[in-house]
This record gives C-alpha cells, structure tokens and sequence, in this order.
C-alpha cells in the first residue's frame, strides 16, 4: 500500500458544529425551527445541498418553488464560509495519524463532498499537509460515484491495489467499492456502530488508533 485517502467531515474533523450553525442559519430565515445536531448528523453525507433540503422538509414552511431554495442555499453556505471553522476541530489521535503516514512515505489523500473552497478553508486553518485535496467539483459527480476517488489516487501515482479510503458513512464504503479499493470506516463520526452495521458494514474503527492498527494490517499484507 502507498496511499491512504480519506473523507473529510466524520473522519478527520468534527464539522458537525459549523454544518449545523449554517443549516439552522438558513432555517431560520424561511421561519423555520433548529435542527439538532443529531439531526445534522443524519442529513449529511451526500453534500450540504442535499442536507438542506432534508432539514427544510422537516422544520420549515413548504418552500413555493426551486427558485426559492436555491436562496436558501446561497444563504446557508455564505454562513458556512464566512464562519467554517468556529467549532470544527480534528478528531483526537488524527494529527498523530496524518504524521505517522507522513514518516513512511505515504501518499495521503482527501476527497470530501464538501464544497472544494470549505474543505480547503479547514485544511489551510490546520496547516496538514496532503498529496492530493479536493472537495465537490463541477467537473465531477458527488461520491459515491468513485471517479474523483479513482483519479486522486492516479494523481498521486498510486493505483487501486495499493490504495485505501477511510470515512465514516455507508456513502464513503460504497464509494470505496465502487472504485474497487479497499476501506476502513470509523464509527467516531456521523454514523453510529449501529446505523453502519445497519447498512451492512460489519467491521468498523472505534477511533484513530484503530485506524492506524488496520493500516498497520494492510502496510504488512502489501
């Protein structure tokens, strides 16, 4: 193995706070009541847009027309740049992670479906160092379609034998089998043990350090 990939919000950050902070921002404009963070939890995974839309159909007043949300939408993610890193921290044991990959050599990668300009405004507020970032592009579609997956990894010369993807939902796992690589979701994130064996995940990671002990597996096994 030469290069380890990961999702971004649930894996190595705790977004949580910021995400909902935006969502209720724009919530409560079109009168709508606060989501709860577990709530948030819930909706995201499949980028914020789709997020939105799953808390406005539970806490606001029918929104008329396409036109509409679409307002609804700039407002939420003006609040979420202007504001993305008030409460997101990374989650403990990751830094040390990220820099024990670094010492062997190994390419490390992000591929979120996150907004590029967001995911990119975290990593730059923390400083990590990565061969490969990207976030939602217009060129291509959201995971779980595997494409910006498969070609970050060609990015930084690796190849889908030698690669891993690390997330923490049923969206990144089946991202990670759609490309034909291997994966290792952590139940720390957005998803609990319970929801991920639900969606037929059988064996996930309690935290970083068994993140690294199942790298360890791969790095002896490659």
């Amino acid at each position: 193995m030469n290069s380890v990939f990961f999702d971004l919000d649930g894996t190595l950050f705790n977004t949580i706070g910021d995400i909902r902070a935006a969502i209720n921002y724009a919530l409560r404009a079109y009168d709508g009541t606060e989501a709860t963070e577990d709530e948030v939890r819930s909706y995201v995974g499949r980028g914020l847009r789709r997020a939105l839309a799953k808390a406005a159909a539970e806490h606001c007043p029918p929104i008329p027309d396409e036109g509409e949300f679409e307002l609804m939408v700039k407002l939420m993610m003006g609040y979420y740049r202007n504001h993305p890193c008030v409460y997101t921290v990374p989650y403990p044991g990751i830094p040390e992670l990220l820099s024990s990959l670094e010492e062997r050599n190994i390419a490390i990668g992000l591929v979120s479906n996150k907004t590029d300009d967001l995911v990119r405004a975290v990593i730059d507020r923390y400083g990590y160092r990565f061969s490969f970032i990207s976030g939602q592009r217009p060129d291509y579609p959201l995971k779980p379609d595997p494409s910006l997956l498969l070609h970050g990894i060609a990015s930084v010369g690796s190849d889908k034998e030698h690669s891993v993807y690390v997330g923490d939902s049923e969206v990144d796992a089946e991202t990670a089998s759609k490309a034909g690589i291997s994966s290792i979701i952590v139940s720390y994130g957005f998803r609990s043990e319970e929801a991920l064996r639900a969606a037929g995940i059988a064996e996930t990671a309690e935290n970083a350090s068994q993140v690294a002990s199942l790298l360890c597996a791969y790095f002896s096994n490659t």
